[in-house]
């Protein structure tokens, strides 16, 4: 009977609205707010009287696990992370991040509306040609499933964190006694023998048979396993398909072109000119005519064929210009205000000299000494890049109304992408079997893609998912055809995989056993070369000295050695460590030299900025801040 009602409702229109209708009466009257704050998600946690819901964790956990898979290829490494932790660390996040705002809010970080306007207006995705675009603001925004007030809100909580974090890290010094200090601790060396065991050398002589191949298997059976794979449908817009099929005229082109001089600029028209300048108070015109017919008595002995250059080095006020013949180089239009831009925009030729010239400096005369003329770029060479701005631009709205479309149909027809298709004029597509090893296609190598195609709602409730963005101007939905949970690998699957790993265990034991012999060695004093010298694997250097960038061993090697408390006078320190890439060294620490620092008089009383030091102090206030906030988790 259930399964007859739901058949009925399906195919029919009239009863779906209708029913869309009753469901949208209650949001209306409580608003959505009510139903959302309410019994739809459990509160997991309260961090000073603020909650944080399972959606909230799961959206963190959804994101660290699209991060983790970006780093390691698509695929997290088994055992290497386990759900419990990234989880663990999603809420670990969440409650730091409401701690900090709440301390944020505490303290008055504020930006005000003209530093965020200008933030707003100074951001190229919403400026057309360069300038501040109000309606490309609002659409982008629309774009994005955002209103104004939330992402201008979200931008100052985003701007008061950043003052937050730049109070403590750009504030952080260092006394000179810590910074002498820290700079010979930074400089020291330290004297080793050592001896250096190769895991690969090992390997080669490590035998591994079958039955030790099958017997590993048979007692890691469960940790071999293909990962879950699903066949899926899919629908995707691209703006940029829809840009394609927009025809753009000659005559639109040519518009364009015409219209828009300054974006086809490859570089800015460039003058070098030289003055004379009259320093005068421009509120005091009896001095500025009195300097006005200096002037025009030097422009008339300038006319008459003075040289400019030498008048200007006479008479010039302007020091910085005097000794060079008053000029000013090479410069583009903005650059010394507009009534001097003025004048210099009314000298076409070289050798040209203006009538005078008032501005807050002074009063001038100007000579155009050279003309760099503008360089744009020809029509043809630049028609094909308006063309496709011109399709851009023309498919912003239709992409925008498509998209929303498509929202609305993979929503109100959750068991089928047809209505979703048609709706935004796209094709349902499909796939083999993938899953998250699938590289051949880019698409389903997005780990946003991946996450929502093995998501419960979608598998095991066969819906459609949300509307996924995969780029800018591109989006897609998909549900799950047919889904296959992780199976089982054979023995012949995973045969070389457990060979490897049990020769590198095999090899590791071996050079484990060889190292607490080289140390037992050189504890009695034998010399490395001697230790050595009878093994294969190993090769032994003597007396070398080693800085903390030191590369003939590996970075946790040498840190570890560093860590080390200088051996006693006549003494040596003798450790072995294990190498990232398996091999073991066996050392002798025998002497450590910490230089003196130089002496430098102005750095005795310098306080040194340092942004490292101020990264570890905001670890440590915001770890404090954690501590005495009032935080209760759910278990």
């Amino acid at each position: 009977m259930l399964l007859d009602l739901r058949e009925t409702v399906r195919n029919s229109k009239p009863i779906k609205y209708t029913l869309i209708t009753i469901i949208c009466i209650p949001f209306a009257l409580v608003g959505i707010g009510s139903y959302l704050g309410g019994g739809a998600y459990q509160d997991v946690a309260e961090v000073d009287g603020v909650a944080i819901t399972s959606n909230q964790v799961e959206s963190a956990y959804n994101g660290l696990v699209r991060q983790y898979r970006q780093m390691f290829g698509g695929q997290i490494p088994q055992n290497l992370l386990p759900d419990d932790a990234i989880r663990q660390q999603a809420l670990d996040g969440l409650v730091t991040d409401i701690v900090v705002r709440n301390t944020i809010a505490d303290q008055k970080f504020a930006v005000g509306d003209e530093t965020l306007g200008r933030a707003i207006r100074s951001n190229p995705e919403f400026q057309t040609e360069g300038v501040f675009d109000k309606e490309k603001y609002a659409q982008l925004l629309r774009g994005s499933r955002l209103n104004v007030a939330s992402y201008e809100e979200s931008l100052r909580s985003s701007a008061a964190l950043t003052q937050f974090r730049a109070g403590v890290e750009s504030t952080s010094f260092q006394l000179p006694s810590e910074s002498k200090r820290l700079e010979s601790l930074s400089n020291q060396t330290r004297t080793i023998d050592y001896v250096r065991y190769s895991i690969d050398s090992a390997l080669e002589n490590i035998e591994v048979t079958d039955e030790e191949i099958s017997a590993y298997f048979d007692e890691n059976a469960e940790n071999y396993k293909f990962p879950q794979r699903a066949k899926i449908q899919y629908i995707e817009l691209k703006k940029s398909d829809i840009a394609a099929e927009i025809e753009v005229s000659e005559e639109d082109v040519e518009a364009h072109y015409k219209n828009n001089p300054n974006s086809f600029i490859t570089k800015r028209e460039l003058r070098e000119t030289s003055h004379i300048l009259l320093e005068v108070d421009v509120n005091d015109s009896d001095k500025v005519a009195e300097k006005t017919k200096q002037l025009k008595e030097l422009k008339e002995r300038i006319d008459a064929g003075e040289d400019f250059a030498a008048l200007a080095g006479e008479f010039s006020e302007d020091i910085g210009s005097s000794l060079s013949g008053g000029s000013l180089g090479l410069f583009e239009a903005g650059v010394f205000g507009t009534p001097f831009d003025n004048a210099v925009m009314t000298l076409t030729e070289s050798g040209q000299v203006s009538d005078v010239v008032s501005t807050p400096a002074g009063v001038h005369l100007i000579k155009l000494d050279k003309l760099e003329p503008a360089v744009t770029t020809p029509f043809e060479e630049a028609k094909d890049d308006i063309v496709s701005l011109l399709q851009n631009n023309a498919a912003d709205i239709e992409y925008l109304e498509l998209q929303t479309a498509m929202e609305e149909n993979i929503a109100s027809d959750p068991e089928t992408l047809d209505v979703a298709a048609d709706a935004a004029n796209v094709e349902v597509q499909s796939t083999d079997w993938i899953d998250v090893d699938t590289q051949d296609n880019p698409l389903f190598a997005n780990p946003q893609v991946m996450a929502a195609a093995f998501s419960d709602d979608v598998v095991d409730n066969g819906n459609n998912s949300d509307l996924i963005e995969i780029g800018p101007g591109h989006v897609l939905s998909l549900r799950v055809l047919e889904h296959e949970g992780p199976r089982p690998k054979a023995l012949e699957d995973v045969s070389e995989e457990i060979t490897l790993q049990l020769k590198r265990d095999g090899a590791a034991t071996v050079l484990d056993e060889s190292a607490k012999q080289a140390v037992s060695l050189m504890l009695k004093g034998t010399p490395v070369s001697k230790v050595a010298k009878d093994d294969p694997n190993a090769q032994a250097t003597s007396n070398e000295v080693l800085s903390r960038q030191s590369a003939v061993l590996d970075q946790s090697a040498v840190s570890e050695i560093f860590a080390l408390a200088k051996p006693a006078e006549g003494k040596v320190l003798v450790k072995s460590v294990t190498m990232q890439n398996g091999d073991k060294v066996a050392y002798a620490l025998k002497a450590v030299n910490t230089p003196e620092p130089a002496e430098d008089e102005e750095a005795d009383t310098a306080q040194i900025v340092n942004a490292g030091l101020g990264q570890a102090e905001l670890a440590a206030i915001i770890a404090n801040l954690r501590e005495k906030a009032d935080v209760s988790i759910e278990e």
